[in-house]
């Protein structure tokens, strides 16, 4: 049976008059203007289109002359390549499709993150298979997480206050774009969407129709934080961000500068074998890419900033160690990252534009907090009485709901290689019939609670690493409950109760203590992030004496 769809990567083109003379007008240019590329004005189910192909002359391969050196043998190979680009206008839109190296040519013009943006609407947040992200406000790193099989978005663990997502791809419902050749699909989203596209051109258009509504969506609740950094949008700020950055790259200022690869370009980089460097009119090739040959092709050109030359400048990745053969190309200004203060703010360059760092911090926290202190726990803690122990609460817990429900485990400790020294480890206060491990702590400041938060980490990891120590916690929880309740020697916790009573205030999402708020968020997000494991806080009531005496 022939296929119905082809995997390509969907582009939108920015700033295109959406008629076959404004899409002419923007794309014949550049390697479309080029000898031997043929096109073809015509219509897909009556939407104006354009399509662009060539067929390359034969070459040798950049690394045979190398291999015969290496190798003694005389070798004559060639290969033959192929590209087209095509170029269609929906509902006022300009979309455009590279094939082989038809991308090259679609480089310029395309509009950046349109792909992430589609994502981000559609992927579902438990299927998330690929995330490129870029730290901010520190190094220059970029960090890439791949689950073919699909995992939730929290188990990536994207910091969304301290790092770009550049990148996301994951299953979609086939639906959702109108496909109906399998149930679910997989999308990519960066500054275009890869996607299975229909054959059939009315579906086609209908899939490009859908793409328009897709990305004027309401991000989803899961990804919100994930496009929370946005660019400087003050003309004046990022204009006087430009200068400083000016003084940087002329090495007279203050600024830290540092050389990336665009996230669009990362994975090209393993067949990469010399940059070709366009700033200014005499371009350069080199082995490697260097920030000093940046820096020195900016000073040369004397009509313009640094910077503004390395705005309408480019590099190009070359497969060849001539520079000849391009398999990836941007403008020069993506090749570096920047961080540059303005009194007590930080702002960093990156792929082009300014953010500002850690502008969404506190919203991120807070955010975090509404998540974790839940109104209706998966267990309802008793009210504390006045006086009782941490000990005493926890047995009378067991008490309570008996001990197929509820096993109390505080002060019991489990001795493995690790945790040797000195007693041992407290795996938790208490277990439920659920399996879940909780956590029971009183507090009137930080420093209880962020021994509570340690404890809970490092039992988790205990649990997860150690199977001495499950198969220890195992034998206590049967021992303790006189057999009502087990878990099984291979036992790793899903979820953790921190269950926790304030003396001095009720606990809400937003009266927690300020550094107790960081420290949960970053236990929480850790937990989640290596082990999958979710975190819960639930609020413990206090009872007053009267009350006791009355029970």
């Amino acid at each position: 049976m022939p296929s119905t769809t082809l995997r390509a990567t969907v582009y939108r083109i920015a700033g295109v008059r959406p008629t076959m003379e404004g899409m002419f007008d923007a794309t014949t240019s550049g390697r479309l203007a080029g000898s031997g590329v043929d096109f073809h004005a015509f219509e897909i189910a009556g939407a104006p289109a354009i399509l662009y192909h060539s067929q390359r002359g034969t070459t040798e391969p950049a690394w045979c002359p190398r291999l015969s050196q290496l190798t003694g043998l005389p070798l004559a190979l060639l290969r033959q390549e192929a590209e087209a680009v095509l170029v269609i206008a929906v509902d006022g839109h300009v979309y455009a499709l590279g094939f082989g190296q038809g991308y090259l040519s679609i480089s310029g013009i395309k509009e950046r993150g349109f792909g992430l943006r589609c994502a981000l609407r559609t992927v579902d947040p438990g299927q998330v298979q690929d995330v490129v992200r870029r730290a901010i406000g520190g190094f220059s790193r970029q960090d890439s997480t791949m689950a073919p099989g699909g995992i939730p978005i929290g188990v990536v663990g994207v910091r969304g206050y301290t790092e770009l997502v550049k990148r996301l791809g994951g299953l979609i419902k086939a639906a959702d774009l109108g496909l109906n050749h399998r149930e679910s699909i997989s999308v990519e989203g960066g500054d275009g969407l890869r996607l299975p596209i229909p054959l059939e051109q009315v579906k086609f258009l209908a899939l490009l129709r859908r793409l328009n509504e897709i990305r004027d969506r309401q991000v989803r609740p899961e990804f919100e934080s994930l496009e929370a950094i946005q660019p400087v949008g003050d003309e004046a700020l990022s204009q006087r961000l430009d200068a400083l950055l000016d003084e940087g790259l002329r090495e007279s200022g203050d600024i830290r500068v540092q050389l990336v690869i665009p996230a669009d370009l990362g994975e090209r980089r393993h067949g990469c074998r010399s940059y070709l460097i366009k700033v200014g009119s005499v371009p350069i090739v080199r082995d490697e890419l260097d920030l000093v040959d940046l820096r020195e092709r900016c000073k040369v050109q004397y009509s313009r900033t640094p910077v503004a030359a390395l705005r309408e400048g480019r590099v190009d990745m070359c497969s060849d160690g001539e520079g000849t053969q391009s398999i990836g190309h941007t403008s020069a200004i993506r090749w570096i990252e920047a961080i540059v203060p303005i009194g007590p703010r930080v702002y960093q360059l990156s792929d082009g534009e300014w953010y500002e760092c850690g502008t969404v911090y506190l919203d991120s926290i807070k955010r975090r907090m509404r998540e974790l202190v839940v109104e209706q726990p998966e267990l309802a803690m008793l009210p504390w009485h006045p006086d009782e122990t941490e000990e005493d609460y926890n047995k009378r817990m067991q008490r309570h709901f008996g001990p197929a429900t509820y096993v109390c485990l505080d002060r019991y400790l489990v001795r493995t290689p690790q945790h040797s020294r000195g007693r041992g480890m407290e795996a938790c206060d208490g277990i439920t019939d659920r399996h879940t491990l909780v956590h029971v702590k009183a507090a009137a400041s930080s420093e209880p609670l962020g021994h509570q938060f340690n404890q809970a980490l490092i039992s988790t990891q205990a649990l997860y690493e150690e199977p001495e120590a499950r198969a220890k916690f195992s034998t206590a929880v049967s021992r303790l409950s006189g057999g009502q309740l087990t878990v099984p020697e291979d036992f790793r916790p899903e979820k953790v109760i921190l269950a926790i009573l304030l003396k001095d205030k009720e606990l809400t999402h937003d009266s927690l203590y300020p550094f107790a708020q960081v420290a949960l968020v970053n236990l929480a997000d850790t937990l989640m992030r290596q082990y999958g494991v979710t975190v819960e806080v639930a609020a413990i009531p206090v009872e007053s004496a009267h009350d006791t005496e009355v029970a």
